[in-house]
């Protein structure tokens, strides 16, 4: 007999056709339409099923109660917590599989992008010369092309944007997991030296071209610090009014993890102080970002709404991901991202 599966995330369907022999997929919710679908919806599908594929729905006891044939839950999410109830799961025998690192070649590049961005004045000047601030009158075109057209004195942009070349810097990762390690392999190919911090990491896993620091060291001695860590009790708020403080003054700081994760008022004062050179996020405490946000008023701020992780590519790697989950399983072995 057929295990029968439910599909509420956006994945390549092509890809579990090899699996159709063994399992029934059913697709649904966010899987259709982008739209999570309604709680009772919800309860009433997972009731006969015994493969749960999800990614925004809430997983908790009353889902679990509701599914007694349930078996496997994978999903496509790095962290699962915020979602699933793991600690239920593993009282209800229900194996669950994250999709781990699924998305981390996408957040890595725009770290990478962040840190061009803002050393080199990159957004800044495209906004300036959109908005027309920088822009010559037409009243004093040139008859002739001008190789300095832009000018040389205090106030030209070639002057007041001279930015900083990444190579001679020194770039500090908080946290050293997927994503972490990619940003690093990207910036050594920069040039940089590359710091990190990461007490759960084994010394076996630790490459040599990147030096492992404990925390205030890693502030104190890094020209840019980017996050590559999870939400917890120790991390909630980690960057705050003091540890901002604790970073080299001229600095740049880069959030491409979690909101929480960040005192963003203290952030603000230390851009607006000069502390910190400019910052980049492309995550908030609040998503979408209040239209009255002091966010939006910060100096050298690049803000981005939740999209590091969003290309093409991740959905291709989500669901090859997904597919060995589910083959691991009916080959009767540990799936592929097991967390329980």
């Amino acid at each position: 007999m057929k295990l029968k599966a439910l599909v509420t995330a956006e994945l390549i369907r092509d890809t579990f056709s090899p699996l159709e022999k063994h399992i029934d997929f059913e697709y649904a919710g966010y899987a259709i339409d982008r739209e999570v679908m309604s709680r009772k919806e919800l309860l009433e599908k997972v009731a006969d099923i015994d493969i749960l594929i999800c990614e925004y729905d809430t997983i908790n006891k009353e889902v679990f109660n509701n599914a007694p044939n349930l078996k496997l839950i994978v999903c496509c999410r790095g962290g699962v917590k915020s979602v699933v109830d793991l600690d239920y799961a593993k009282e209800k025998g229900v194996i669950v599989c994250n999709n781990a690192g699924r998305n981390a070649t996408a957040v890595a590049d725009i770290v990478l992008g962040f840190i061009l961005d803002l050393t080199r004045n990159i957004s800044k000047t495209n906004s300036l010369i959109h908005n027309r601030v920088i822009t010559m009158n037409a009243t004093t075109k040139p008859d002739e092309y001008a190789d300095t057209v832009w000018g040389l004195n205090n106030d030209s942009p070639f002057v007041r944007f001279r930015g900083d070349s990444v190579s001679h810097m020194t770039l500090g990762l908080v946290g050293f997991g997927h994503t972490g390690r990619l940003v690093a392999e990207r910036a050594v190919a920069f040039g940089m030296k590359i710091l990190a911090y990461d007490p759960y990491l084994p010394e076996t896993s630790r490459p040599e071209n990147v030096e492992f620091v404990d925390f205030p060291e890693l502030l104190s001695q890094s020209d840019i610090i980017s996050l590559h860590c999870i939400v917890s009790d120790e991390t909630r708020g980690l960057f705050n009014k003091d540890t901002f403080a604790k970073m080299k003054k001229g600095s740049y700081f880069i959030n491409t993890a979690r909101g929480e994760l960040v005192d963003e008022n203290a952030l603000i004062d230390a851009l607006n102080s000069h502390h910190l050179k400019g910052a980049a996020l492309d995550v908030t405490f609040v998503e979408p970002i209040y239209a009255d946000s002091p966010l939006l008023d910060a100096e050298n701020l690049i803000l981005t709404p939740h999209i590091a992780g969003s290309a093409y590519d991740v959905q291709v790697q989500g669901s090859n991901q997904v597919f060995q989950s589910l083959t691991d399983y009916l080959n009767g072995k540990t799936p592929l991202n097991c967390v329980t």
